[in-house]
């Protein structure tokens, strides 16, 4: 006679459903790890796009920074998909309206744009991960930033321009490459995040600028409060409020999509992380 075949037993399965849980818990979080970090390299390989377009753009323009305003369009005036009211506001659909969505639809674009063509894209892929789940997973200290039409809601940008660099007539502190003493520490281009974190920003990404403190006298009594520009943080124990804020999403703390730092651009082209808490001792140019 054949010997009945075997099988496994309640306590085998359980342990072995139990071994598997184990590895699955300690191999997640280095899986986790290794998208974060493959996540940062092509975000940062966007950057270079803007790094190249910006010195191309600064050849052929005497030196000038692009207007952080018009960084992306031509016009502040309604384009295709945007219902929001009043002309400041159609701005900030623009970043989710995917009826003007550049890579569709250059002829939208501003003069700028034309010199970002080695730009693989516009967005960085955490940003877009992010803004697609629109804050479910975040926690109640942090605000979703976006009142968005979610019929053309599709994230294709969020790379925007340090505002304290640009024409005279768009409120700007340097008009220049050339005028930078230090260009090696002020960025022109960063990630911008999605999210308003109370006592630390009042808003997430909603157009092309990024304000740190948007009025300009408050900016520059706080550098001399603290002493230095890189001594000006955000929160209850720093200068309070900022505006907007670099992006904390790239090396954040476990849970804490807001609290890490943002890729950036910097004037002299070299492209690195920054610490949302050091967004205005980067952004300020003097």
């Amino acid at each position: 006679m054949r010997a009945a075949k075997k099988g496994f037993t309640l306590i085998e399965l359980l342990v072995v459903i139990a071994i598997i849980a184990v590895l699955m818990g300690i191999l997640m979080p280095a899986l986790t790890k290794v998208k974060e970090q493959a996540q940062t390299v092509v975000c940062q390989g966007n950057l270079k796009g803007f790094a190249l377009g910006l010195m191309m753009y600064a050849q052929e323009h005497e030196e000038r920074f692009p207007n952080s305003r018009k960084l992306y369009f031509y016009t502040d005036q309604q384009l295709p998909g945007e219902t929001a009211q009043g002309t400041f506001s159609y701005r900030h659909q623009r970043w989710y309206n995917s009826q003007v969505n550049l890579k569709d639809h250059p002829e939208f674009g501003s003069e700028f744009f034309r010199y970002l063509a080695e730009a693989k894209a516009l967005i960085c892929p955490t940003f877009k991960s992010l803004a697609k789940m629109k804050g479910a997973t975040v926690s109640n200290d942090v605000q979703w930033s976006s009142q968005q039409d979610d019929r053309f809601y599709e994230p294709w940008h969020n790379y925007t321009m340090n505002s304290y660099l640009g024409p005279k007539h768009a409120n700007a502190r340097v008009g220049k490459l050339t005028q930078l003493k230090r260009p090696s520490d002020v960025f022109v281009f960063a990630d911008e995040g999605p999210y308003a974190v109370p006592g630390i920003n009042s808003v997430g990404l909603n157009d092309t600028d990024l304000w740190v403190i948007i009025n300009q006298g408050n900016a520059e009594n706080a550098v001399r409060q603290f002493g230095s520009k890189y001594n000006v943080k955000p929160g209850p124990d720093g200068f309070g409020q900022f505006t907007d804020i670099i992006a904390g999403f790239h090396h954040a703390p476990s849970r804490d999509v807001t609290g890490g730092k943002g890729n950036v651009v910097f004037a002299d082209g070299h492209i690195a992380p920054v610490l949302r808490d050091d967004s205005f001792g980067v952004a300020w140019p003097h």
